[in-house]
């Protein structure tokens, strides 16, 4: 026998057609086909862009010892996480539960139940690197399923019926855990390997704009800059990577998701709303510009990028000193001060990029627009010499979720930067009000597809003032009520926001376009409130009242798009901008039309927060102002 997975959707799985395990794809006949057989299910949960996946299916799953075990003793089924996430989080909280690892790749036991027993990450063919060999683990496990199913069976467990009720915090007390989370020397939570916490920094920021403690946003500015200058930000091509393995953002893998650049870019629209921060700009621009470049597919965004290329890691992105002398030439001494390539860290033999001399000291070297002027040539230089590489592999995979996420991160940073909305409009126009898990597909969406479409729908008709968004947003949202009775929101922002807290703040942006009141709920942790912050942040939010509707009402001068602009790029935790003509007032609620005859004639503008409207405003700065004092 041999696999079909050469048929397979996913890149992920087609990757392991040439294996010589008889891998199924996940389905209910994978547990008809157990019990039949009488045999535990043995699940590989991994994705096209995890490094370690690629070596334990080069190292172990190829080994035709490994595969002769798996083949005789277990049912084999391959999974690939980007296209059932569900799936995987009820996994990975199964055997964190069990063991306390979690990650990719993912090895999973289960009964033909469909129960877990046993399950950990990367496993080598034989015991090395201080781990059981799976052959070992495998024979282990064969024997104890024949000997003592008993014991098996008492101890396994559904991983759908996993709770996270926990404790309930006030806010104060939650700060104040992430805080004692936080690396106050180089920025991040935790102080050994480092993933970008998005969410948390934005709710940092919005604890900062509600409650006057400045220490939330000082934390959110302090991690970008240290993230901006390190080596998860591509130093020359722009765009994040997913992690690093050190405490200092130095040493990254180096795959990069479009998902995780999408949520880092919402956090840092907010952050230079907040800051003018230049380094929080550039990196805006610079993975805008990556995004364009790299992930772009005309109609859709790829989802990833791997992170590897000729068969090493971070070759694509790593350079030897001849390297770039040859591609630098006379700018060679100022990149490899800018750089500090002549101290930087390695992978492969090769140097890692991260920045040795910042933008601020650049710049009072050498004057602020000669400084970014000169630093972008030497980044355009390097990146020219890049493009003669193999580059990585490209999932295409146009997913829902990523892509409606990427949509909405362009939408809010193309009207920061100026640039073209043509992309994002087009993806959301193709998905309309019936989002599936792929874009161009047919498959069941997830909660987390269908709330980021009408999240971005939202945005979209923000941004362009096209009431079909909004109507796509509106038939979502109700689809979305319908999916909750039978499928539960996620409450855990891992890795990426949680269905929930999508969810959480559709409702609240939803309420705000249609003058509904909301209660808010408690918020339960089990665990660190870090991977609540999404839920955190909106609930924060609501408690306070800290909810805009800024309506500009368009007169058809220039003074419209003027206003337009300044009320989507000032910072509010949670903010809606809706331009409208005279004759639109009746899809307003109540509150603002009221406001409509005041000061006819020009285009103004109103900033309500929550029931009570301004005076209308002619001028950018009065809308500004208004944010800032109704907090």
């Amino acid at each position: 026998m041999v696999n079909n997975l050469s048929k397979a959707k996913s890149a992920f799985l087609r990757e392991a057609a040439e294996q010589p395990i008889i891998w199924r794809e996940w389905s209910p006949q994978v547990l008809e086909e157990a019990k039949r057989e009488d045999k535990p299910i043995l699940i590989d949960v991994g994705a096209v862009w995890c490094h370690w996946c690629h070596v334990m299916d080069r190292e172990t799953y190829s080994n035709e010892g490994v595969a002769r075990l798996v083949n005789e003793d277990f049912i084999p089924v391959k999974v690939d996480r980007d296209e059932m996430p569900d799936l995987d989080r009820e996994l990975q909280n199964a055997v964190f539960a069990i063991t306390g690892e979690s990650g990719w790749p993912l090895t999973v036991f289960m009964t033909p139940s469909g129960k877990v027993f046993f399950g950990g990450t990367y496993f080598p063919p034989d015991d090395m690197y201080g781990r059981i060999g799976f052959k070992r683990l495998l024979k282990n496990i064969a024997e104890v399923w024949k000997n003592k199913r008993d014991e098996i069976e008492r101890s396994a467990f559904d991983p759908s019926t996993i709770s996270f009720g926990g404790e309930n915090l006030e806010l104060s007390d939650t700060i104040i855990q992430i805080i004692g989370e936080y690396d106050l020397e180089y920025g991040g939570l935790g102080n050994s390997s480092k993933f970008p916490h998005p969410l948390v920094d934005t709710l940092m920021l919005d604890y900062t704009a509600i409650s006057g403690d400045d220490v939330g946003k000082k934390v959110s500015l302090f991690t970008a800059k240290k993230m901006y200058n390190g080596a998860i930000f591509d130093q020359v091509g722009g765009g994040y990577h997913r992690y690093t393995v050190d405490r200092e953002w130095k040493i990254p893998h180096f795959e990069k998701l479009l998902i995780d650049n999408a949520e880092i870019m919402l956090s840092l629209v907010k952050l230079y709303e907040a800051t003018n921060d230049v380094d929080v700009k550039d990196a805006l621009e610079r993975t805008y510009a990556f995004v364009k470049r790299e992930m772009d597919m005309g109609e859709t965004f790829a989802n990833s990028l791997d992170a590897d290329s000729d068969g090493i890691e971070g070759y694509y992105y790593t350079w030897t000193l001849e390297e770039m002398e040859r591609c630098l030439a006379e700018d060679f001494d100022l990149g490899k001060k800018i750089f500090g390539i002549s101290k930087s860290e390695e992978v492969e033999g090769r140097k890692i990029l991260l920045r040795d001399l910042e933008n601020e000291k650049l710049i009072q070297i050498m004057g602020k627009d000669k400084a970014l002027s000169k630093l972008n040539s030497i980044r355009e230089k390097l990146l020219e010499c890049r493009k003669e590489r193999n580059p990585p592999f490209k999932d295409i995979n146009d997913y829902t979720h990523p892509n409606a996420r990427m949509s909405e991160a362009m939408l809010y940073t193309s009207t920061l930067l100026g640039n073209s909305y043509d992309l994002p409009l087009k993806i959301l126009r193709k998905v309309r009000s019936s989002p599936h898990r792929r874009i161009t597909g047919n498959e069941e969406p997830s909660l987390e597809d269908m709330a980021s479409v009408a999240l971005a729908d939202i945005s979209a008709f923000e941004i362009s003032s096209e009431r079909e968004f909004l109507d796509y947003a509106r038939d979502i949202s109700s689809a979305i009520r319908e999916k909750i009775r039978s499928s539960k929101p996620y409450p855990l922002d891992s890795p990426n926001e949680s269905s929930a807290s999508l969810i959480s703040r559709l409702i609240a942006k939803m309420s705000i376009l249609e003058g509904a009141d909301l209660k808010t709920e408690e918020v339960k942790f089990a665990g660190s409130p870090s991977f609540y912050a999404g839920l955190i942040d909106t609930n924060f939010i609501l408690q306070k009242g800290a909810l805009s509707h800024v309506v500009i009402v368009d007169e058809g001068d220039s003074l419209a798009d003027q206003l337009h602009r300044v009320a989507l790029l000032s910072f509010y935790p949670l903010k809606i901008v809706e331009r409208v003509l005279d004759s639109e007032r009746d899809h307003l609620p109540s509150y603002v039309r009221a406001m409509f005859d005041v000061k006819r004639g020009s285009s103004r503008a109103f900033v309500c927060i929550g029931k009570s409207c301004s005076q209308p405003v002619t001028d950018q700065a009065s809308i500004k102002q208004l944010l800032k004092t109704k907090l």
